[in-house]
């Protein structure tokens, strides 16, 4: 009886602070059940919640993956409204969520996150701890929610989103979550170059057993490191605090940052993306869950987490917006659109650390094909005629 009351009291909070929310901002908020996306799915399935502004657009998807358990179409309401309330379009996703990370902490396989992390984002079938497809798999998922949504509500424009019809605009999307789903969000970062990560009490991928952050954690990404936040609990009793900070260290966040205890400070909290609080948990009952309950710290911390300005050695926010690069990402060749106004000129690609890897002459003044095949996965910056767009090598 007593977790009764305490689950009417959390909903009780939530339903009041969403009543706040509506008044301030105009949210419009539905729930998709997956089998509406795709008649694959169990009809029983829990739906994912969506939420929108119908007065002020920011341009960019919120795609939130929970933890544990976690609920999509009755959880995290106070993380989601506060999103859309300030401009973002936000799904809470459903997807299988029964096999907790921290369970196979004490496994010696080396790779044992790795394969749990592929096979529940892209349904690799690697990992003995849980079997998931790739229609069920939270890639796939978000795909056809999206696709669903853009058919749905043609006058929404979710379309924005898409890079084509079996593709995600990763530059458009913030991906996050909380616990397991933290670590779900940085998985997609490392694939794809997502527009930033918020990783909320977690990830939680640490080894018992090597004592060391998981395999994946510690290789190369797609996203750069300066596009990731992390906001953990000092008192977390989930996966300790100190283990938390490993597997942000392993993520490399820490190399030039230091962890910044938020209570008491203000936005921008000395520019740093590693923050931490000692907040206590009241009705959410778990300090693990205090990073997505809705306090005015935390409200101050997600506006920061969602709205601050990127800087990296790679000055990406000087993007063009004349130049196309496509297919984008791509493993061999990209086609180059240059306009016509630009000339012939001349083209330089340079890696992360600003390293020139291919430089020549722009053939056409219209378009040209250019072969990045021999080139490391990760992320350029293709400057022609001095303008700078991204390109992604997969």
């Amino acid at each position: 009886m007593l977790g009764m009351v305490r689950k009417l009291n959390v909903m009780l909070l939530h339903l009041l602070f969403a009543a706040s929310l509506v008044c301030e901002a105009q949210v419009e908020t539905f729930f998709v059940r997956p089998v509406q996306t795709h008649p694959g799915y169990d009809p029983l399935e829990d739906s994912s919640a969506v939420s929108r502004n119908t007065q002020m657009q920011d341009g960019r998807l919120f795609l939130f993956i929970g933890g544990t358990w976690s609920s999509s179409s009755t959880e995290y309401n106070a993380l989601r409204l506060f999103s859309a309330g300030i401009g973002l379009d936000f799904i809470n996703l459903s997807y299988p969520n029964d096999v907790a990370t921290a369970s196979l902490a004490d496994e010696t396989d080396t790779l044992v996150f790795d394969k749990y992390r592929q096979e529940l984002c892209f349904g690799t079938p690697l990992s003995d701890a849980v079997e998931v497809d790739s229609l069920n798999a939270i890639h796939e998922r978000a795909l056809n929610l999206l696709r669903y949504l853009d058919l749905t509500y043609p006058t929404q424009d979710w379309g924005q989103y898409l890079a084509g019809p079996d593709a995600l605009d990763w530059s458009r999307i913030v991906v996050g979550g909380h616990s397991q789903g933290s670590g779900h969000a940085c998985y997609l970062a490392k694939q794809f170059p997502v527009e930033r990560v918020l990783m909320f009490s977690g990830p939680n991928d640490y080894s018992d057993v090597h004592l060391n952050a998981a395999h994946w954690l510690r290789q190369p990404g797609v996203t750069l490191v300066e596009r990731h936040f992390s906001y953990l609990s000092l008192n977390d009793e989930a996966v300790p605090y100190a283990k938390q900070y490993i597997v942000i260290d392993g993520l490399g966040m820490l190399a030039n940052d230091d962890s910044t205890h938020v209570d008491g400070m203000t936005s921008p909290y000395g520019n740093s993306h590693c923050l931490y609080t000692t907040q206590l948990p009241g009705l959410v009952l778990l300090d693990h869950n205090v990073p997505v309950m809705y306090t005015a710290t935390n409200a101050s911390v997600w506006t920061y987490m969602l709205t601050s300005a990127i800087f990296t050695g790679l000055h990406e926010e000087i993007i063009a917006t004349d130049v196309v690069v496509r297919p984008n990402p791509a493993r061999s060749t990209v086609e180059v659109l240059v306009p016509l106004t630009s000339g012939l000129g001349a083209y330089t690609l340079r890696d992360q650390l600003g390293r020139t890897v291919l430089q020549g002459p722009v053939p056409t003044a219209e378009r040209f094909i250019l072969d990045i095949s021999g080139l490391g996965t990760g992320l350029y910056l293709l400057e022609v005629n001095g303008s700078v767009v991204r390109v992604v090598k997969q």
